[in-house]
């Protein structure tokens, strides 16, 4: 036999009331309190722009292990979760890896390579979804600080040895500025909004679910009374659900980015066949000579390294890189612009520079650039071309990233 339902609409505890939201939002606030280790997403974004970043590096390890890279995020320290852990295992051959970093400033990195063994790695740069570079790391920035027995630059990059049986070997990567994603703060707060709203909307699906069960609303007033209490204690427990992304927001967006001086550098990542002076000259208007110019010693090493050379403000007539001043040989690997916080401003291809004297031959390849110098020369010249100086004149004419 069929027992017949009966909805009383006159239970008064259906009642939407001044007194029912006021708990509402007391428990709601308590549950805001709680903390949330893990921001919970409830709605990603479905196209987060090309300015978002990755880390990108291309390593090679002798033994197997696990490779951490581990970064802080706006002065909160090293947490477990702020770490990209992966596993590797021996090999000759460098593998590129691609890991995205979050939306959130980062103030500090470390690399914990795997112990007992050796690590090689080729290239590690900070790049965006078009591919552009914003930050390249090299052998120099990198400080030892926990088991690490060696860390020596190779043609290729450079080498990190770790101690056998180390329990935690780490190395410091001097970063000089925070990286900071470009429209960081716009798209978190689309999070926001985005995984607040899509919540909001399910707990009022469920709400209103198991309130029609038990209750039938009389006439239509009573029913948008109902829907909008309803509502209301969705969309309060929705920020509860997402209250880790919400701080976060509200903490990277107060996060202030220290002063930087508008300092350019020329930089080139090159191999060189021996000690030698470089020298780089600059043409503002008065010709070269040896007042404009900045010159760097090549390392005593046949590794992989970087020559830095300060550049005053722009524009420039022209630009003179004199790779050595005795016969010999330097591949080029990278040449790029930055400023005084290691951030890239613009990479320069390979062909930028072309021969003016003592130049014996200069040819790209998968390599590199080689600069090969005459044997009796002592004065080796090379310049860079209209484009390259028009790239470097249009970079250094928009204003410096704050």
């Amino acid at each position: 036999m069929q027992v017949p339902v009966s909805l009383d609409t006159s239970r008064p505890w259906f009642q939407p009331t001044w007194g029912r939201l006021s708990l509402a939002l007391l428990l709601a606030a308590a549950g805001f309190l709680l903390s949330q280790e893990v921001a919970l997403e409830w709605y990603p974004l479905n196209d987060p722009a090309p300015d978002i970043t990755y880390l990108e590096i291309s390593c090679a390890a002798g033994v197997a292990g696990n490779m951490e890279i581990r970064y802080d995020l706006a002065s909160d320290g090293h947490r477990t979760i702020d770490t990209i852990r992966w596993p590797v295992t021996p090999t000759s051959k460098a593998y590129t890896y691609t890991f995205p970093l979050p939306d959130a400033p980062i103030v500090e990195m470390r690399v914990a390579p795997p112990p007992g063994g050796r690590t090689t790695i080729s290239q590690m740069r900070i790049i965006n979804r078009r591919n552009d570079e914003i930050r390249r790391f090299t052998c120099d920035l990198f400080r030892a600080e926990r088991d690490i027995l060696a860390l020596s630059p190779t043609p290729a990059g450079w080498e990190i040895a770790t101690a056998a049986g180390a329990s935690a070997p780490s190395l410091r990567i001097e970063l000089y500025s925070p990286i900071i994603p470009k429209g960081m703060d716009h798209r978190n707060l689309l999070r926001c909004l985005l995984s607040t709203g899509y919540l909001t909307l399910m707990l009022w699906i469920l709400l209103l679910a198991v309130l029609f069960v038990f209750y039938r609303p009389v006439g239509w007033r009573d029913l948008a009374a109902h829907l909008a209490f309803m509502a209301a204690i969705a969309f309060l427990f929705a920020l509860v659900g997402n209250r880790g992304l919400i701080r976060n927001f509200v903490h990277y967006a107060r996060f202030q980015t220290p002063s930087i001086p508008p300092g350019p550098k020329l930089e080139f990542d090159l191999v060189s066949s021996g000690p030698s002076p470089a020298q780089v000259f600059w043409d503002r208007g008065r010709g070269i000579n040896g007042e404009d110019s900045f010159r760097v010693e090549h390392e005593s090493h046949h590794g992989q390294q970087t020559l830095r050379f300060p550049l005053p403000s722009g524009p420039f007539k022209a630009l003179r890189f004199d790779p050595r001043d005795n016969p010999g040989t330097v591949l080029i690997r990278g040449i790029r612009l930055v400023d005084a916080g290691q951030r890239t401003l613009a990479v320069l291809p390979l062909d930028s520079l072309h021969p003016l004297r003592d130049i014996a031959r200069i040819e790209a390849g998968p390599n590199g650039l080689l600069v090969e110098t005459t044997p009796t020369g002592g004065d080796p010249i090379t310049e860079f071309n209209a484009p390259a100086m028009e790239l470097i004149n249009r970079t250094l004419s928009q204003p410096f990233p704050p």
